[in-house]
Parts: structure tokens; sequence; C-alpha cells
């Protein structure tokens, strides 16, 4: 009732002449104030103005300074001005004379209330009569891209905005050539005819007959068929790579078998394998593969007598140099050993048996690993990331180096306090914290992965890419976990042993008893790391009072920075790297528009959550809290953000085509009875249609009931007219 009684006031005296006038030289008082302020401040205050003009000549520094001086009340007034001054920019259903008055109006009275009132009352009646004269609607304005970046300075990679220096190639210090293709192969991947469209179609098959191992993982097959939507790799758990005899268990034969076993009828044995090949594709990639080393060394032992005396020894890295052009031969990648002391001592390579009924497992840490599996990517047999990488600049290792890397961290029963562990530990982790001189799992691929003027045949793999980005992120996630396994003495387990002994209490099964693997606080995607983030936010609420506002952001596939970086064989849904990175350049451009330009006011705390939809494209939700001065408590407030009616295409014609375009749900009902939000019932599984309502209020629930008035407009959307219910 306060706040209604005040805005009415201000009504009341915008009518009367004599109070406009007193309004107007108020405020030229108020401006020679402010102009006067350094002189009317105190004598170090007047110092301290002079030095920063002498020290500083920058017109925007010294505006800062001159606000810094200010005293409250004269910044409250500032303040109302320039938000007035940004309303008047939104205002398009009143004419500008009409609305200066109104603005000059609503700014005087601020200023006389100012004057008498708290400035916490002050803010909030500056609010409210701000939301009665702005508009609901945002001002029209074209699409604004995202910055040009220039690429990395030291090989050329394309770059987004808010990508650091060092996420390619970690400042120079990492390097690769780029892989080679014979011509016949990158025709099929990148020409528009019909052969090549159905070699993409069914490229994660035609690598598959002639994979050298057996992929073993749970995948979703449903997202693989693409009967309802675009084609998704989606896995769970981990992900396998078998390699097999030589000689098949029945006379069916499958991958390096195919190589080896009847090799007369290598054709017709690739084409039983699947009844969607075509025999010209496969002839055709059955030539190009004849210069993989692989291959070759298979084809070249069917000559070998005795051979099951024999095993085959597979090389787990790789002796060649990738920083240059040097492809691999047969004596790099493989050789021939005499089967002797196989039970005494672990094999140091992966071995090949000529029949032995059973699989080896291929390592993710073995530089065999990618050209193994996926032949049509790496058709030399170059090899991939394995252990031992050296990178381009080393820094030289010290002795205090090496000292601190055998500092012990200190033992919990050493300590009188929590606090003082924690100190000391954060003290040890800092002087371990060097420079390592080989490439990980992660800087490797970041490099392979990046685009390039040169053409990397990779990126445009189709739904092999898909695979084999999933396969990479899973190989990047086994090394941190690797590193968590083997390094427990450097995670701090010691405070939760009381933790771990009352989960033993409780314990039944005997399946979970074991030795006890604790993920560091660092392991993104951990346990705890995942309760650590769930209780900042709890704890946020609790301090910050409840969030304000959610919203939801979705990656648009049809963004610029997307569209432009596809050739024309590409398919969003396959360039996964492509779309992960625009959008989280968008998010950070989200976050700078929340903090830093204050789309919804200033704001106190925010949280969000990036997740990937069932069929690939990431999404965001947002919860913001707001200042206690720029809390939504009127309808009018509502309405100034959220808008549940179809713009009016005259006026804000951009937004119109976005409103259309995307926020449409529908038809359903009536309209289209089979649409897949109808349940059982005859009901739309969201409410749709909605009912109108003239004007914003709270529903059940406390959920707000957006205004939705009947205003007659309809749009055509999939051949029905949609109105704004």
């Amino acid at each position: 009732m306060c706040f209604t009684s005040l805005s009415v006031c201000g009504k009341y005296y915008s009518t009367n002449p004599l109070f406009k006038i007193i309004t107007i030289i108020y405020q030229i008082i108020v401006l020679c104030k402010i102009v006067l302020i350094p002189n009317m401040s105190s004598n170090r205050n007047h110092k301290n103005v002079h030095a920063f003009q002498k020290s500083n000549a920058d017109k925007n520094a010294r505006r800062r300074e001159l606000y810094r001086l200010m005293p409250p009340e004269e910044k409250e007034i500032l303040l109302a001005r320039r938000r007035a001054k940004r309303v008047e920019m939104r205002k398009h259903n009143l004419s500008e004379s009409s609305m200066n008055n109104d603005l000059a109006t609503a700014s005087s009275s601020n200023s006389t209330i100012i004057s008498n009132k708290n400035s916490n009352l002050i803010m909030r009646k500056s609010m409210l009569l701000l939301s009665e004269i702005g508009s609901t609607m945002p001002s029209e304005i074209n699409y604004i891209k995202l910055k040009e970046v220039s690429n990395c300075q030291f090989y050329k990679a394309k770059k987004f905005e808010y990508e650091l220096p060092a996420f390619c190639c970690s400042n120079g210090s990492v390097q690769f050539t780029s892989n080679e293709i014979l011509i016949e192969l990158k025709n099929l991947y990148l020409e528009n005819t019909e052969l090549s469209k159905h070699f993409r179609t069914y490229i994660r098959t035609y690598n598959n007959i002639f994979a050298f191992t057996s992929l073993g993982v749970t995948y979703d097959k449903e997202l693989a068929k693409r009967n309802n939507g675009i084609y998704t790799f989606r896995v769970q758990g981990q992900m396998y790579h078998f390699i097999n005899d030589l000689i098949p268990t029945d006379k069916k034969g499958k991958n390096l078998q195919l190589y080896f076993f009847d090799s007369e009828n290598e054709l017709q044995n690739r084409m039983a394998c699947s009844n969607k090949l075509n025999e010209f594709v496969v002839r055709t990639l059955m030539e190009i593969l004849k210069i993989n080393p692989y291959s070759m060394f298979l084809k070249y032992i069917i000559d070998v007598p005795q051979l099951s005396d024999f095993y085959i020894a597979l090389k787990c890295d790789s002796g060649l140099d990738q920083r240059i052009y040097n492809l691999p031969t047969i004596s790099e990648v493989a050789g021939i050993w005499v089967e002797q002391d196989i039970t005494n001592s672990t094999p140091p390579h992966n071995r090949i048996y000529t029949k032995s009924d059973k699989s080896q497992l291929i390592n993710y840490y073995y530089g065999c690993y990618d050209p193994l599996q996926y032949p049509l990517l790496f058709p030399y047999g170059q090899g991939g990331w394995h252990c031992g990488i050296k990178k381009i600049k080393c820094s030289s290792r010290t002795s205090t180096q090496i000292y601190r890397e055998q500092e012990q961290l200190p033992s919990i029963k050493n300590m009188c306090s929590i606090d003082g562990l924690l100190n000391m530990e954060a003290e040890v982790m800092l002087k371990e914290k060097h420079k390592r001189d080989t490439i990980s799992c992660c800087e490797y691929y970041c490099y392979k992965l990046q685009i390039r003027d040169d053409e990397n045949i990779v990126l445009h793999a189709g739904r092999l890419f898909q695979q084999y980005v999933v396969d990479e992120w899973i190989k990047i996630e086994s090394q941190r976990l690797d590193f968590a396994s083997f390094n427990q003495d450097l995670i701090r387990t010691d405070v939760l042993d009381g933790i771990l002994d009352v989960l033993r209490k409780g314990e039944r099964e005997a399946s979970h008893i074991g030795k006890q693997r604790i993920l560091p606080l660092s392991f993104t995607g951990g346990p705890r790391d995942m309760r650590r983030r769930y209780m900042d936010a709890i704890a946020s609420v609790q301090h910050f009072g409840k969030p304000d506002i959610f919203f939801t952001i979705t990656c648009n596939p049809s963004w610029p920075q997307i569209e432009e970086k596809l050739i024309s064989t590409d398919e969003v849904q396959n360039r996964p790297d492509l779309v992960s990175r625009v959008f989280r350049a968008k998010i950070e451009e989200l976050k700078n528009d929340i903090m830093k330009r204050h789309i919804f006011g200033k704001v106190t705390a925010f949280m969000y959550t990036i997740e990937f939809q069932k069929r690939g494209l990431p999404h965001a939700h947002f919860l913001i809290i707001l200042n206690e001065n720029y809390k939504l408590l009127t309808p009018e407030a509502y309405d100034r953000f959220v808008c549940a009616e179809i713009p009016d295409e005259n006026i804000y014609p951009y937004l119109y085509s976005l409103v259309t375009q995307h926020m449409m749900h529908g038809p359903c009902d009536k309209l289209n009875p089979t649409n897949s939000c109808m349940k059982k019932k005859g009901r739309c599984k969201n409410k749709y249609p909605n009912e109108f309502v003239e004007q914003t209020t709270k529903g059940k629930n406390s959920y707000p009931i957006y205004r939705r008035r009947n205003t007659g407009k309809s749009v055509k959307i999939r051949g029905h007219f949609l109105d704004n219910s």
C-alpha cells in the first residue's frame, strides 16, 4: 500500500504546472551540485581529485572518480535519471514529447522523495515507477554476432571468442603433422554424388568391417537408427577395443581375420557382413587400404610356415616423430616372436595368436589404439596418443622441483585443527606445481581436432566422427581416473575415514566390500565434485534468498558461427566439436549480459548447468538471484521480461521471426491429435492451448500465469493458424 500511494502521488504531482517548474529548477540545482562536488568535498578529497587529474587524463576514469566521491543521495538521483533515460529509448507507443515529460516527472518525483525517505524505499519506488512507464517489449535490434578472433599465432587454428590462448596448442608447445589421406578416400568424404552420400550414411558400418579390432560398447541403438530426428551416437559406460585370433572359431571371420583368413574370397566375406554395403565402395576401400601397414603385415604372414608356433607382437607405441610426416612401415608396427615363456612375464606389447579362443584387450594408452579401430580415418596407420610424447619446449627441472615431488602430504594425526591441515596441504600442493615436459591425452586431441586451413578430413567423417570423439573423450576420462587411482596418497583420504566407517557398518552386500578409491574434488563429474557444487548452490540460496528468474538458453544449429564453418557435406549433428565451442562462447557472452550489462538488473548471485539433449544439442539452465532493489514485485515487472504473446510484425519484425520460428508449440489438440505431445486421454501434456488472460496473475503453487490476451492475431505454423493461446 505504501508503494501504491507513492506512485499515485507521483501521478498527481505530474499534472500540476507549478510542480513542473519547481522540478526543472531542482534539476538545475542538482546538476550544478554534481559539477561542484570536488570543491565542496573535504580537503583530502580535493587533493585526491587533483592528483588523479594530473596522473590520468582519461575522461572515463575521471568520471568514475567523480562518481565515487558523490554523496549517496546524489548517486541515487543520478541512477534514477539514467534508468529513466533507458526506459525512454524503449518507449515506442508514446510520442517523443509526452514521453520526455513523463520521464522528467518520474525523475523529479524521485528527486523529491529522495530528500525525505530512506534509500531502500527510494530504490523500490523508483523501480515501480519505471516498470509502470517502461515498455513490455524489448527494443528492436539486429542480431549481434560474436566478435571475430584472430587465428592461433603459432599454428593458425581457428578460434572463437572467450577461448583461452593455450586452448589449441598450449602456447606452441604442442605440434603434430596433419593426417594425409588418399584422393579416392577424400572424394568419398567430400563429394555430393549418390555413391558418396551412401558411403557417409553407412560410414560406421564400412569402418567396422575394415577395422582390425572389435568395439565393445553399450550404445543407444534407437538414436542411431535415425527414424525420428537426427543421428546421435550415445554410449553408456566404458568402450573397449578387442583384437581376435587370426583364425576364427567358426567359418565366418570378422575384423582382422578378414585380412588373413580366406583372403582369396575377401570381397565376398566382407559383403556378407551386412546387406547395406555397396560392392563398388567395398572394392574401392580394399584397394585404398593396401597401403595400410597393418594390412600389409597380415597379408605378409600368410606365407609364413608353421605360424602356430609363433605369435605376433603389436608395438604399443610408435617410434615415429609425429611432428614430421613419416609413414609407419611393417617393421615399425608389428613383429613375429617365437612362443616361449609366455606365462612367466607380462608381455610388453599386444599379442595376437593363431588360435587361442580368447580376445586380447588393446589398452587406451597404446599408440596403435586409434589406427587399429579407425582405418578409414588413418589409412596409413598413423599412430595416436601414447605416453611419453615430448613437448617442443621442455622446461628444465631443477633439483628443488624433484625434491618437491617426493614431499609427502601432512598427516591428519599431527594436526590440531582441520583448518591447519587444509592450509598446509594447499601450500604443499602449490609447491608441487611444475610444468610437464610430456603431452597429455587432452592436449593431444585438443590439437588434433582444431579447425585449420588445411582440410582435416577427420572433422568431416560424419557419423564416424561422432564415434571417434566419444571414444577419445572416454580415453581422456580413463586417463584421469587412472591418475586418481594410482595417486591416492595425494588425496586427503584420512578426513573421510570416519564417514567411510559409518558406511561400512550399514553395508550388507559383499560385492561392495573392497579397497576404496576416492576421486578428488578436481575430478569434474565425480561424486565429491557434484556434492560440492550442490552444497555451494544451496548455501547461495540460504544466504541470498530464493531465485527470482529461471531461464534456458538452447543451442541453435542455424547460428551463423556454426553455419559458416560447415562445408556442403557436413551436418550439424555430426560436428559436436564446433557446436560445443560456439555454444560455450554464447554462454560466456550471456554471462556478461547478466553480470556486466545488467539486462535483468543488478544480480546478487547466479548458477547454471549445461545439459545435452537426447539428440545431442546442448542447453543451459540459469537461476538468477536479483539484488534486493531489483526484485520483481508487480505484474508489470514480470511483463517487462516475460511475454507470452505474438509480437507485432511491423514494430518488431526480427523478434516476430524468432518467436514464430522457435517459440510456437504444436499444432496439437484438435488441430493435430497425432502430435507427439498428445497423451492417451487426448490432451496435450504441456496443457496447450492455454486460456486467454488479460493480465499476469499468480497461479497454483506460486507459478505465474502470464498475460496472454486475445488480440485476434494468428500466424501460420506447419499448415495451421495459431494464436496467443
